[in-house]
């Protein structure tokens, strides 16, 4: 966040199961607009593949958020609704 209020433009990474928590966040430090780039959960514990196919499914958003006009991406994030999941799975246990 500091580089985003230094004018760096910047892309925030936050799985789906944590995108509602991301944008209370941001509201809460000041920064309302803050663009978030919601991938799918879990991002942890997961084969390289899976990692590199959540990355080139952002990629295009990234690109845009990196090179778009700032206050006009303030403007789109802050209307973008961030809808908890319905419910919680746990794809593997915590402690195997």
């Amino acid at each position: 966040m500091e580089m985003e209020k230094a004018g760096v433009p910047t892309a925030t990474f936050c799985s789906s199961e944590f995108s509602a928590l991301g944008a209370n966040e941001r509201t809460a430090l000041g920064m309302p607009g803050l663009p978030i780039v919601v991938v799918a959960h879990p991002v942890g514990g997961i084969l390289p593949e899976e990692a590199r196919a959540l990355g080139d499914g952002a990629v295009e958003e990234v690109r845009r958020i990196l090179t778009s006009d700032a206050e006009a991406l303030r403007t789109e994030y802050r209307e973008r609704e961030y809808v908890p999941p319905r419910k919680t799975v746990r794809h593997k246990a915590l402690f195997a």
